[in-house]
Order: structure tokens, then C-alpha cells, then sequence
């Protein structure tokens, strides 16, 4: 199961082939996106060009793949994961770690082309699409 990150939902809607190839082969059952994502998304679509065609996919998205929020659980996850990457001197993006705490809360893969954003968050599991 997979939680995508905001970059690669952007690059599926900007005809990226190989993302396009990977969703089509997953069960959209185990595709979710989380509510920092869908916020990153919505607000490029408003400061864009295109945004009627942006938002028309972002609903796409969201009648096609489930929505996570924070939760009491991955809020926690989130508060200790900040503090360890403090203690390591490796800040991580707030946004990003709530979207790793998100993922990490339910045990998904986290999807993305921006590996660097997530490498020091502790167990996390990312992939590349």
C-alpha cells in the first residue's frame, strides 16, 4: 500500500509515463494521499495558469484514491520523529514529516521522486516511482 507524495501526483498529472505505468498496476485501493498533500496541490492549482484543468485532476485524485489525515497517532509519531532529527542535527521539512508521519502511522510506502526530503526520517519507507 502507498501514500503519494504531492511531487509525484504533479508529475502524473504533467504525463509523467512511468507513474502513470506503476498506478495503473496498483489497486487504487492501496493508493491514498494525505490532507498536506492535497493542500500543497490546491494551492498550486489556484496560482497556476491552468487551474480550472488542475482542479478538475485534483478532484480526479480525491473520487479515485483515499484521503489520510493526521491523526492522534501519527501526530505522535510526528513530535518524535522532530525531536530525534533535532538531537541528529538533520531537520527535515515540516510539511514532509508530516507527510512521513502520515505514512509511517499506517504503514505505507511513501512514494516520491524527492528521496532526499525523506532519507533521514527513521523508518520510513520510501520509494522512488
Amino acid at each position: 500500500m502507498y501514500c503519494l507524495d504531492s511531487d509525484v501526483i504533479i508529475l502524473f498529472f504533467r504525463g509523467d509515463e512511468k507513474i502513470r505505468k506503476r498506478l495503473l498496476i496498483v489497486n487504487p485501493e492501496d493508493i491514498f494521499i494525505t490532507a498536506i498533500s492535497l493542500c500543497e496541490l490546491f494551492k498550486g492549482a489556484h496560482k497556476s495558469k491552468n487551474s480550472k484543468t488542475n482542479l478538475d485532476l485534483i478532484h480526479e485524485i480525491l473520487n479515485n484514491y483515499k484521503l489520510l489525515s493526521l491523526d492522534a497517532k501519527s501526530s505522535e509519531i510526528y513530535g518524535i520523529d522532530f525531536n530525534k532529527l533535532q538531537k541528529m542535527g538533520k531537520q527535515t521539512q515540516v510539511l514532509d514529516l508530516m507527510i512521513a508521519s502520515i505514512a509511517k502511522a499506517k504503514g505505507l510506502v511513501l512514494v516520491t521522486r524527492n528521496k532526499k526530503h525523506f532519507e533521514n526520517i527513521p523508518d520510513l519507507k520510501v520509494e522512488e516511482w
